[in-house]
């Protein structure tokens, strides 16, 4: 953000700035707070122009970030194959419980046309990656991510990157490891307030289950 005086500022607005840029002066001393905040301020694409700073250090770490979450990704889903194909059938009642308990999904659905091509959109997108290395694909989706124009301020980053995510697949992850951190500890204690509600001596028996299925509908559910 820029809180430079400009002419043309009235004394209200004059006055402003320099207080909020003095209170922001005070805060993120750390440099690993620098750092991520920099990051995310590079993966919101609001705001991609505002880095600040050393923006070849920033991209750099953004970089390695996506090397190393795509790396991650890889060898969960080489241990997951692995195991799964020995467990299936042991805990295929298991699962079906399971299935019936879990809490509802916090990511957007897939429209229905997602749905029916899914398996062959993740193999375009499985052989695209074959034909180029991991290090080759994050610099192209950054070089495509820098030349692309920022968006409107009112725009959700994150709907943004759910709809680019085919067309950046290593920055899209990496872009929500960091949008999805709290700017302000509000929320949180927001709800553990709900939970206090919720657990509460009327409801001393609620298994742990079903608490956390209704915070989530009440934080969730408009």
């Amino acid at each position: 953000m820029h809180f430079t005086v400009v002419e043309g500022d009235t004394v209200f607005i004059t006055n402003l700035k320099k207080q909020v840029w003095a209170n922001l002066s005070k805060r993120y001393q750390s440099e690993d707070i620098r750092n991520f905040l920099e990051v995310a301020t590079a993966l919101d694409p609001r705001f991609k122009l505002n880095i600040g700073g050393d923006d070849d250090a920033v991209w750099d770490r953004i970089k390695r970030d996506m090397v190393k979450d795509s790396e991650h990704e890889q060898q969960s889903t080489e241990d997951d194959c692995g195991e799964g194909s020995e467990k299936r059938d042991e805990n295929d009642e298991v699962e079906e419980e399971d299935e019936n308990q879990q809490p509802p999904s916090k990511h957007p659905r897939k429209s229905p046309l997602e749905g029916l091509f899914a398996d062959e959109d993740a193999e375009k997108m499985s052989s695209h990656r074959r034909t180029m290395s991991i290090q080759d694909q994050a610099e192209k989706e950054i070089q495509m991510y820098k030349e692309t124009p920022p968006t409107f301020t009112s725009d959700d980053p994150a709907a943004w990157w759910w709809n680019q995510r085919m067309t950046y697949p290593l920055m899209s992850n990496t872009a929500f490891s960091y949008l999805c951190v709290q700017a302000s500890s509000t929320p949180s204690e927001r709800v553990f307030s709900t939970a206090g509600d919720t657990i509460c001596a009327e409801r001393s028996r609620i298994l742990p289950e079903k608490a956390d299925m209704l915070i989530f509908l009440n934080k969730n559910c408009f």
